[in-house]
């Protein structure tokens, strides 16, 4: 009897006559991702894609998804005053190649992300470890100086500035990801090849075909492979969201979370659709090194004059809510505050403060966004309010997903929207954005008294305090606008009733290894 390939692959016994067919998954997960190195990615998709290949110390709770469990560590303690966690890995946790993952491997990794030589987007996730902003900014060298260390082969301590409550949560995230030192050595910048990708989650990289398709299969080696249900998965690289939906419909595909915006309210009551609000925010980021963005108040009258309730109820007609601050709602404990709202009249005469009434001799600008439909009608309708309100001219310009993210990382842009989603609820996901010299700080705005706060913030002896200065620097963006907030996101995902046990979790972030097909 011939067996399937995966079932050769996996070396699986049959007992029955004939062959049961393998649990396979078509997935679109969003464009071509970013990058595949789970230290250099900075978008949802590219995270989604590692999260199947890396397994950090803990990772979500599919069940109770505020919560983490157990990833390569099988056990951790917290010191009493929150700071130090000491973090027991399981002796059976081993890479793809069959070698033992040891704490050394967790400190290569961090300490590889955490380097400012490796550029990771998401470097700043470390400013809450002991010494990790200073020496992301160079003030501090020595690497053995970071808040992290092996113990032995089996422990790794991490030491954090001050007690942060969503630390968990936080290093479930692949910046976080151990990484196998030899092979990227010995592979450079290649070692995410298919060819060449040596890793420790549920899954294997079989193919990946740039533009088309991932293509992942179980992994033998890791160390819960027997409650991995799938045999193999594959990922559609689209970028056209009525592509998807059709394909979907047609069968092609098993689950999506990008339903066009436009179809949100038509699909509401069928079968397959679910949703959820989520703890996100859709903006706009100004580059305040462009000379007319420089000035605050024209900043703040960009931002008071965006209808965002209109935005909300006649383009988006789902579950988002107009954002009235930089923070969205669901922080347990947080003083939210009312900041934004729409108000041309005041708008108006913000900007003729800073020398342009009614726009006379405002320059020009371009608003850049990536190429997705629903992108395209918010940005033309506000570059009708501002024309409208301020009487300005702003050029629209979209770009491929890939091409708008470099751009931003290389300040290569005037104005630009971004979805920020939350890994954690907590206000940290979104305030540690706008520290000196942070790889997210795509507006390059900096305030000595924000960085001050947030300093503070991150030795604070309790959460409380933690918040009440958290909302301080909240105070500081919505007076500064770097950024301005439209609108509060929701998610929605469809998925055929075939498929069990996959949803979605905090920060758009899904795990296939409990997934299951009938």
């Amino acid at each position: 009897m011939k067996r399937s390939w995966i079932a050769s692959f996996l070396g699986c016994l049959i007992t029955t006559t004939t062959l049961a067919a393998p649990q396979t998954l078509t997935i679109h997960n969003g464009p071509e991702p970013d990058s595949l190195d789970p230290h250099l990615t900075s978008s949802v998709d590219g995270s989604n894609l590692g999260r199947q290949l890396f397994e950090g110390l803990v990772t979500f709770n599919p069940e109770k998804p505020t919560t983490v469990i157990g990833g390569v560590a099988e056990k951790w303690t917290i010191s009493p005053d929150g700071k130090t966690y000491t973090f027991y890995l399981r002796n059976n946790a081993t890479w793809s190649d069959g070698s033992r993952i040891t704490a050394n491997d967790f400190l290569y990794g961090w300490r590889r992300a955490i380097d400012p030589k490796t550029a990771s987007p998401q470097g700043s996730r470390y400013n809450y470890i002991k010494n990790g902003k200073a020496f992301l900014e160079g003030k501090i060298k020595d690497p053995s100086l970071l808040g992290f260390k092996v113990i032995n082969d089996t422990t790794f301590q991490v030491e954090l500035e001050g007690p942060f409550p969503p630390f968990l949560q936080l290093i479930t995230f692949s910046t976080f990801a151990p990484i196998k030192k030899d092979v990227v050595e010995k592979y450079g910048d290649q070692w995410v090849k298919p060819e060449h990708m040596v890793c420790n989650g549920p899954f294997l990289l079989k193919m990946w075909t740039p533009y088309d398709r991932i293509v992942m299969i179980k992994n033998p080696l890791y160390w819960d492979a027997i409650r991995v249900r799938l045999d193999g998965v594959t990922f559609l690289m689209i970028d056209d969201f009525e592509t998807i939906l059709k394909r979907y419909e047609a069968g092609d595909i098993d689950f999506f979370y990008s339903l066009p915006q436009g179809k949100v309210p038509s699909y509401m009551k069928h079968p397959d659709f679910h949703s959820s609000s989520e703890f996100a925010l859709y903006q706009y980021m100004f580059n305040v090194k462009h000379p007319a963005l420089q000035d605050a108040r024209v900043r703040r009258a960009l931002a008071l004059s965006i209808d965002r309730k209109l935005i909300v109820d006649k383009i988006m007609r789902g579950r988002e809510i107009p954002a009235t601050g930089f923070i969205p709602p669901g922080v347990s404990g947080y003083a939210y505050k009312t900041y934004l709202r729409f108000d041309p009249q005041e708008a108006k005469k913000l900007l003729a403060e800073a020398g342009y009434p009614d726009g006379k001799n405002f320059p020009i600008l371009t608003l850049s966004y990536n190429t997705v439909e629903v992108h395209r009608l918010i940005g033309e309708a506000i570059q009708q309010m501002w024309k409208q309100n301020l009487g300005i001219e702003v050029k629209l310009q979209n770009q491929e997903w890939k091409t708008h993210l470099a751009a931003l990382h290389h300040h290569d842009f005037e104005i630009a929207r971004l979805g920020g989603v939350g890994e954690y609820v907590y206000p940290t996901t979104f305030l540690e954005n706008f520290t000196a010299g942070t790889s997210g700080n795509y507006s390059q705005w900096t305030n000595p008294k924000y960085d001050q706060l947030w300093d503070e913030a991150k030795q604070a002896a309790t959460p409380a305090r933690q918040l009440r200065l958290m909302r301080q620097m909240e105070d500081i963006i919505m007076e500064e606008m770097p950024w301005a907030p439209i609108y509060n996101s929701a998610i929605y995902w469809m998925t055929k009733p075939r498929v069990k046990n996959l949803t979605l979790l905090p920060g758009r972030a899904f795990f296939l290894k409990y997934a299951s097909v009938r």
